[in-house]
């Protein structure tokens, strides 16, 4: 009896090692507009050191060497490393910092339907609908803007995407130098002409600042949030752990 107790508390302990040693990739969530490729459908993209590694490769590589995932194409991704927590999902493309992985909207959109298997993602959902129940009673100003209380909100949105968007296009074509030459700081823009040249986001509590995604950059029927960290989509799941981001656009129902 002894002898199976200390076998068992071996196993246990072994079993905490192990789950503590594991790497794990971290789970974002993103939509900057137009550069967003594909219209911003259901996808992952991620720093190209992840690409053909244990964490992200071709779903017909299954040992190393790795195949690298192509864009446009489904690529396996894995939360946890030796081969854990694993899904299939679209690939698009290089992003965010690395060991992330960064989802769009639509893609928690359809995970968060149901229970994800993959514990990590499971985790992750359950987070942003916490995030979201903080708009729960509001009005989603994004999905009724012909309501009362969003008409004049909405246009003046509007009317800057609008506006800005002619400028974006204008900086696209004729190439971010050239666009800018000339130009005072202040209207010099960057990142593919999607951002400001001159940083104006911040500082946050940490001392941070950031460029701002432009208006111009959200695709129709969504909205640069109030620090140009993101565009608000009117999908609470993505909207609501932006926090202040996109509050404006979802008002209480007395205002």
């Amino acid at each position: 009896m002894y002898r199976l107790f200390v076998l068992a508390a071996v196993l246990f302990c072994s079993s905490l090692a192990n789950s503590a040693s594991a790497e794990s990739i971290r789970l974002t969530i993103y939509d900057d507009g137009l550069s967003c490729p594909a219209g911003c459908d259901a996808h992952v993209v991620f720093h190209p050191t992840l690409n053909g590694t244990e964490f992200a490769h071709d779903p017909g590589t299954t040992t190393k060497p790795f195949a690298k995932c192509t864009p446009g194409q489904t690529c396996q991704i894995c939360l946890e490393s030796g081969g854990e927590q694993c899904l299939e999902v679209m690939y698009r493309g290089g992003g965010p910092a690395p060991k992330t992985f960064d989802l769009t909207p639509r893609f928690y959109q359809s995970a968060c339907a149901r229970t994800p298997s993959q514990s990590r993602l499971a985790m992750k959902c359950q987070e942003l609908k916490k995030a979201a129940s903080g708009l729960e009673g509001r009005r989603n100003c994004i999905a009724e803007p012909d309501h009362a209380a969003c008409k004049d909100m909405i246009k003046a949105a509007t009317a800057r995407r609008t506006e800005d968007r002619v400028e974006f296009e204008r900086c696209l074509a004729q190439g971010e130098k050239n666009y800018n030459m000339g130009k005072p700081i202040e209207q010099q823009r960057s990142l593919k002409c999607a951002y400001e040249q001159k940083g104006t986001g911040g500082p946050n509590t940490k001392g941070t600042t950031w460029r701002r995604l432009l208006p111009g950059v959200c695709r129709d029927g969504t909205y640069v949030g109030r620090d140009g960290l993101d565009c608000c989509s009117g999908i609470t799941l993505a909207d609501g752990p932006l926090g202040r981001e996109c509050n404006s656009f979802y008002p209480n129902p007395g205002n």
